[in-house]
């Protein structure tokens, strides 16, 4: 409970009662995490970010639509109790689920991955995800090679995933969007890149970053020799995501990306080093710990 709080606190916002109400009605809906919904906010309405590119989420929620003009591509799903509102945003700017070709996900977390099977099942949509990563959808938790396991939920799994590597191009359309692996805040998080293009307003660089915070659940530690090759792995993400050409990043919680002061010139490296200063810090609070 500790940990689950801190995470709402980590967002700025203040848990109150629950925004969706539980009718039992389908078992891939049901809601997920409850307690914490006004933390994690509603989908608003269809906002356009940039080209074909619009964001269904919520202010502390991103999911992304992208129109490759051969079909929709969706990334992550929010919550298990958001899938008929996503489903109902598609429909006011002028699509269906029927739409959705492939569904890319960042990591297995309960508030990105719950709608998955969902929205899968829906539009008959391609699930993809990193190797890891498709082994949490298909179980539908996770194991204790993740940070956050004891504050996390299950949901209802995603029988078909494909695997997709680091550096990998999904094609569809003329649309080409690239996985990069970014673990640490989960050992399976895939960030996404794609070029986006509007008539008025050139082609612009879009970044889908995983999340990257170190926070844990008081159990795990990044500094434990056992977990010294994940620890290695989250530098190499968060260099690799530095790295990228980046015009525009757009956060799975987009108050890291404003806390971060992503916003503006180079913002995945302003990303980058503000979550990799946080995990430094994380880091030395683990070494001030005293524990083994």
């Amino acid at each position: 409970m500790r940990a689950r709080v801190a995470f709402a606190a980590a967002l700025g916002l203040v848990l109150a009662g629950p925004a969706f109400a539980q009718d039992g009605e389908d078992p891939l809906n049901r809601p997920v995490a409850l307690q914490y919904a006004e933390a994690f906010g509603e989908p608003g309405p269809p906002r356009l970010v940039h080209g074909a590119t619009w964001s269904l989420g919520s202010p502390t929620l991103a999911v992304t639509l992208i129109d490759s003009g051969a079909g929709l591509v969706l990334i992550d799903a929010g919550l298990a109790q958001w899938a008929p509102v996503i489903e109902a945003h598609l429909e006011q700017i002028g699509y269906a689920i029927a739409d959705v070709k492939l569904i890319l996900s960042t990591e297995p977390h309960y508030d990105h991955a719950s709608g998955l099977a969902a929205l899968a099942r829906d539009s008959g949509a391609k699930v993809l995800a990193s190797a890891a990563g498709a082994e949490v959808l298909r179980a539908g938790h996770s194991t204790r090679s993740d940070p956050q396991l004891d504050e996390l939920f299950t949901y209802a799994p995603v029988p078909e995933v494909t695997v997709v590597g680091d550096g990998e191009v999904v094609r569809l359309g003329a649309l080409e969007l690239t996985a990069h692996a970014t673990p640490g805040h989960t050992p399976r998080s895939l960030t996404w890149s794609w070029q986006s293009c509007a008539n008025a307003d050139g082609c612009r660089n879009l970044v889908a970053a995983a999340s990257l915070t170190s926070r844990t659940d008081g159990t795990y530690r990044y500094s434990a020799p056992e977990n010294a090759g994940a620890l290695a792995a989250f530098r190499d993400g968060l260099a690799r995501l530095a790295g990228l050409p980046c015009d525009q990043v757009l956060s799975r919680h987009p108050a890291h990306a404003q806390a971060a002061g992503a916003t503006g010139a180079e913002p995945c490296k302003a990303l980058s080093a503000h979550f990799g200063a946080a995990l430094d810090a994380q880091l030395e609070q683990e070494a001030a710990s005293g524990q083994p």
